[in-house]
């Protein structure tokens, strides 16, 4: 059942534009406001009024039930992604890319007001002529050395030969068309536009690229406007299912900016497999099927398999999943190390759950969420029994340990899938929120 959130968020989204601001939608604007045919809107808007949108948008986005769920800022954009969730189980996300000018590196390409010049409008939405449609997607993708996209040859055919873009490909890149222009490499491109700002605006430039080096180096080191997800809990709780599902839920926005994992990040093999290559065991049991077939190990046995796994999450964590929080990325875990402290049968690390706790706070890099995912040994014995009763009570009463932790949420899954998916959807996106709030003031 359609619920139309997106279509009415958009709809006062550009009530609220055409009322206060000068902008452009760059692409896909056909169907705005109430259809939108692509993953996000491109909007081209000056950083002055940006910056007097800000709070009305703010504003709107909670009078409407909406939520941050995601926000960046680099040199040439600022995104925002917003969702909403009800109780019923729906929920859409939207993403919002405003745009200052096109550039790459701060070298500027197009000005914002060579994008807002000679904007129309359909009655619904502001979107610039065809040449600056053109010059905007093709003048960047040139100069990162990638040809002008094949779904766009319909406007490519219709403004490659109008006096706006040839001008300004002689201009920036010295070329009379584009036949010349995509035959040239893109770093020949773009040290062209680097000769052309230098004379032109040698101040601007500087200033771009100093822009540029600061958001880049900023969002490197210290950004983590996307998230990450852990989900822990025993077998039979539904897992797999609720992570597919939310993963489906968070829609086109994240299906292709995620990642997903299971257990640890694996930098490295497992262990059974490195000791074998070591000569230090001469065979390996392969059977997956059966994740608690290992007997018990222990104490010596446990601290090395804990200080193995250790070192491969704190590694694996800037390697992989530091890396795409920084940006607006998803992470999933099926199992983090939060599962070594629920079900030591599976990982073998026989040690004390409130010892692997401390070591967890002291030396494992920590998801923003970790979903203790479980339900009653009734229902789990009636989905599947790889546990028996004794062993899903001592991972419940785990569970309901590290539960009123800082970063952890304790979800029953008694009902149907999606009833959980919502449970943790909304606790994330109020998170998010909350979070990105801090980030925009």
């Amino acid at each position: 059942m359609s619920h139309n959130y997106t279509s009415s968020f958009q709809s006062e989204l550009f009530r609220l534009l055409n009322e206060t601001v000068d902008y452009v939608v760059l692409r896909n604007f056909e169907g705005l406001p109430e259809r939108n045919d692509s993953r996000d809107i491109d909007i081209a808007i000056s950083r002055k009024d940006y910056n007097q949108l800000k709070l009305r948008l703010i504003q709107l986005i909670e009078q409407l039930g909406w939520r941050i769920i995601t926000y960046l800022n680099s040199d040439r954009l600022v995104t925002w992604v917003v969702g909403y969730a009800d109780d019923a189980n729906n929920n859409e996300l939207i993403q919002l890319d405003f745009f200052f000018n096109t550039s790459l590196f701060g070298v500027e390409l197009l000005s914002i007001r060579e994008l807002l010049n000679n904007r129309q409008f359909n009655g619904r939405v502001y979107y610039p002529a065809i040449g600056i449609q053109f010059l905007d997607k093709y003048l960047y993708d040139r100069a990162v050395g990638a040809p002008y996209p094949k779904k766009y040859e319909a406007t490519r055919k219709v403004a490659q030969d109008s006096p706006v873009v040839k001008d300004k490909l002689k201009a920036i890149f010295g070329v009379k068309d584009t036949k010349e222009c995509d035959g040239l490499s893109g770093s020949k491109l773009l040290l062209r536009a680097i000769g052309w700002n230098l004379r032109k605006q040698p101040f601007g430039l500087m200033a771009g690229i100093g822009r540029f080096l600061y958001t880049f180096t900023g969002n490197y080191i210290m950004s983590r406007t996307g998230f990450s997800v852990g989900f822990t809990g025993p077998d039979g709780s539904g897992k797999t299912t609720v992570i597919d599902r939310t993963i489906d839920r968070l829609g086109d926005v994240f299906a292709t900016a995620h990642a997903y994992y299971h257990f640890r990040p694996a930098l490295f093999g497992n262990l059974g497999d490195v000791a074998h290559s070591a000569g230090l065991k001469k065979d390996v049991d392969r059977n997956y099927s059966d994740p608690h077939r290992g007997g018990k190990t222990g104490k010596l046995s446990s601290l090395a398999r804990l200080g193995y796994y250790s070192v491969d999450y704190i590694l694996g964590y800037f390697a992989k999943v530091k890396s795409k929080t920084r940006i607006t990325r998803l992470v999933v875990f099926d199992r983090y190390f939060t599962d070594i402290i629920c079900d030591s049968r599976r990982s073998r690390i026989y040690l004390p759950a409130r010892f692997l706790n401390v070591w967890r706070k002291l030396f494992i890099p920590s998801l923003d969420y970790n979903i203790l995912l479980t339900a009653s040994s009734d229902t789990i014995l009636s989905r599947k029994r790889e546990l028996d009763e004794a062993g899903i009570r001592a991972i419940n009463d785990r569970i309901d340990y590290l539960a009123p932790q800082k970063g952890y949420l304790k979800v029953l899954n008694e009902g149907t899938p999606d009833e959980a998916v919502t449970a943790i959807l909304n606790h994330i996106f109020d998170q998010q929120h909350r979070k990105n709030l801090k980030r925009l003031k």
